[in-house]
């Protein structure tokens, strides 16, 4: 009997985006709403009982975060950016590898501490140029790890005591030891995703400590324990699978993000659903998403 997926259920449609590459989906506990973008598509999205609204950029907008002193910061191509709606007008305030003109952001999250998580990848998906970075609110910003294509996937245990962090092309989630004052251990190896199930991408923690996976490539999420362990994959209609949150009221729905990138005419007319975003009830709950600086 599943333990984390109610029987019979599947994931559903909530929105028909579309998205090139839908990415960094957060839930926002205020206004019960769910923020994400489209990388490719320059685009942040929101949606509430309302309905959808979307902000149109000149540049890559990669993941979202609420700002402890309002409004959001959000990472861009090069840049971290505070960002007001609704004017939409992004105010750059970093730029950590202005020497890496080929290398963009990708993936980040806020930790309890208010700082963010956030990894630079090559846009070509050739060289290891890529990195994890931890900024700090005063605007400390420090590379933590490098020697990544594409980095992806930056989430933390519910104690914070263990950052998750994905080499995607490599197929493998690292887990690195937080110390009390957000310093990182060594790397070690947690998860390999093997060949035939695609490549791991963005990722989520429940309270209980389990992460769940999403698979580019792999027409599924799975479900792993604190130890590393698979306990349950989530079928999913489309392949390319890219990075869920939970959200709802209580915190228990999943919402998924997917993609069309990569797919030829033939792979979209069979995936129609490819690029919408999707939510599947679950028996686990999230936790909130904390506000950059939330702590200063």
């Amino acid at each position: 009997m599943s333990l984390l997926i109610p029987a019979n259920t599947a994931p559903r449609v909530v929105h028909p985006a579309q998205n090139i590459l839908g990415e960094g989906p957060l839930w926002d506990v205020a206004e019960q709403a769910l923020y994400w973008v489209d990388i490719k598509g320059h685009r942040l999205q929101r949606l509430d009982a309302a309905g959808v609204r979307h902000w149109q950029f000149d540049e890559e907008i990669t993941s979202v975060h609420r700002h402890a002193e309002g409004g959001f910061l959000v990472t861009l191509r090069h840049a971290i950016a505070r960002l007001h709606l609704p004017d939409g007008t992004p105010e750059k305030w970093l730029t950590p590898e202005p020497e890496l003109s080929g290398n963009r952001f990708n993936d980040a999250v806020v930790d309890a501490n208010g700082n963010l998580w956030c990894g630079t990848m090559d846009d070509a998906e050739h060289d290891t140029s890529g990195s994890l970075y931890r900024v700090r609110p005063d605007g400390d910003c420090q590379r933590q790890d490098s020697g990544y294509v594409v980095t992806n996937g930056p989430v933390l245990s519910p104690q914070g005591d263990w950052l998750y962090h994905t080499d995607t092309l490599e197929r493998r989630i690292y887990r690195f030891a937080v110390d009390a004052r957000g310093h990182l251990g060594d790397r070690e190896p947690f998860i390999r995703i093997p060949q035939d199930q695609g490549c791991p991408d963005g990722m989520t923690t429940d309270r209980d400590g389990n992460l769940w996976v999403c698979q580019f490539g792999g027409w599924r999420i799975s479900i792993f324990d604190s130890q590393g362990r698979l306990l349950e994959e989530i079928p999913m209609p489309v392949a390319n699978i890219t990075s869920c949150t939970f959200g709802g009221p209580d915190l228990s729905t999943l919402y998924i993000t997917t993609a069309r990138k990569g797919l030829d005419d033939a792979a979209l007319a069979a995936q129609p659903d490819a690029g919408a975003l999707f939510a599947i009830d679950t028996q686990a709950q999230g936790l909130p998403a904390v506000a950059f600086a939330a702590q200063t």
